[in-house]
């Protein structure tokens, strides 16, 4: 999503808030309690998806699976004194 679309900070009790438009948030694959990490720089607000280091690692290997190569294809065999 590389257009700019436009926003208002809201009253959420006694808090302010920001509403992010279903389109950013389903290009970031960003869902309720995403975590967010907010940085000031000039005049503008930075908003970035915290990912766990191995976030999408168990949808990658199960996508993988299916695969018919197998992991370990191409490195050396083991040898006999490697046990």
């Amino acid at each position: 999503m590389g257009h700019h679309v436009q926003t208002q900070i809201i009253q959420i009790g006694n808090s302010l808030g920001l509403r992010l438009p279903k389109a950013v948030l389903d290009s970031l694959q960003l869902k309720r309690a995403s975590p967010l990490s907010i940085k000031a720089k000039g005049d503008s607000i930075i908003l970035s998806p915290v990912r766990a280091p191995r976030s999408g690692w168990s949808d990658a290997f199960a996508a993988d699976a299916g695969r018919s190569e197998d992991l370990w294809n191409g490195l050396p065999a083991p040898e006999a004194w490697d046990n």
